[in-house]
């Protein structure tokens, strides 16, 4: 490696080759440095969450480091992986097998959805001003000319054009009366932005997170909306309540739905007629297979059951 004597101290540094896999200890910082005008990386730490601590043995090199100890050092501990082996019963399962089987069957936080949600706003809560909607508008990122409120934006414009058959109003002209649906509200950043620009608009919103409902019956500042715990597949609430809606929106949450077709009937049948659904989300691209590997990997990651 011609740029080892420029390392810093107690660096270790190797050439990594077409085919070869590379293995590193838990928590190990590191960097990689193309040697050619561009490079193609292809693969992750094994797929799943669960796989990222694999227990591989860890190289060690001792004395002074040169390529040849690296490579005969990873040489023994790919070894020491591929004879690891566990009985399971009477069957002797090899710990690949084990894991490429635990791989297939995972799921995110095996699968409830409200958990997951929990967990992130708890993680995030600091970082959240309540009377700043853009810290708490967490939707997928747009690129730097673009805003997440933007997502509001487009869910106006389509139900006025949808509904109404007109533009949003401008500044200061009359707002129309309706009454709207937000299928899976998070942190009531769409409920607070639309009770800020249609103080006419009657709206509710369900989230089946404890926290994210707890952010918002607690820590937001005062407002008209309603929200309830409770699944968006019941748009009218426990009861069926007769108020149905104008417009039934959803941001990035349809995609958790067990069963989109139930969902959308759902919405469907709580709406007034020529009401109107409008659906921000991941969708499969033209020619993509649902069972694409890479397409698998991120329905579990995100728990994104319906894409």
């Amino acid at each position: 490696f011609t740029g080892a004597a420029a390392l810093p101290s107690g660096a270790k540094a190797c050439i990594q080759r077409s085919g070869e896999v590379f293995y590193l200890p838990p928590s190990w910082l590191h960097a990689t440095c193309a040697l050619e005008p561009f490079s193609v990386g292809v693969g992750g730490q094994g797929g799943s969450p669960k796989g990222y601590e694999q227990d591989f043995p860890v190289p060690t090199v001792p004395n002074e480091w040169t390529e040849a100890k690296e490579r005969a050092e990873l040489a023994k501990c790919s070894a020491a992986v591929n004879k690891q082996t566990q009985t399971d019963g009477a069957k002797i399962v090899s710990v690949k097998e084990k894991k490429d089987d635990e791989q297939q069957n995972w799921k995110w936080f095996d699968g409830n959805i409200g958990e997951y949600y929990d967990k992130l706003e708890r993680d995030e809560h600091a970082k959240r001003n309540p009377n700043v909607i853009t810290s708490y508008a967490v939707h997928r990122w747009m690129g730097p000319q673009r805003k997440t409120l933007d997502h509001y934006i487009l869910i106006r414009k389509a139900i006025y054009e949808m509904v109404l058959g007109r533009l949003p109003p401008s500044t200061g002209e009359e707002s129309y009366p309706l009454r709207v649906f937000d299928g899976g509200c998070g942190l009531g950043a769409g409920l607070m932005w639309f009770e800020e620009h249609e103080r006419t608009w009657s709206m509710t919103g369900h989230t089946i997170s404890q926290e994210q409902y707890t952010w918002i019956t607690k820590d937001l500042p005062e407002h008209k909306f309603n929200v309830r715990l409770l699944t968006y597949d019941k748009p009218l609430g426990e009861n069926e309540s007769d108020d149905k809606y104008h417009a039934i929106y959803s941001i990035e949450a349809s995609i958790h739905s067990p069963n989109l077709s139930n969902t959308i009937k759902a919405w469907s049948d709580a709406l007034e007629p020529g009401g109107v659904i409008v659906i921000i989300d991941d969708f499969l691209s033209v020619g993509v297979s649902r069972d694409d590997p890479d397409v698998d990997l991120f329905a579990k990651s995100w728990i994104a059951n319906s894409v």
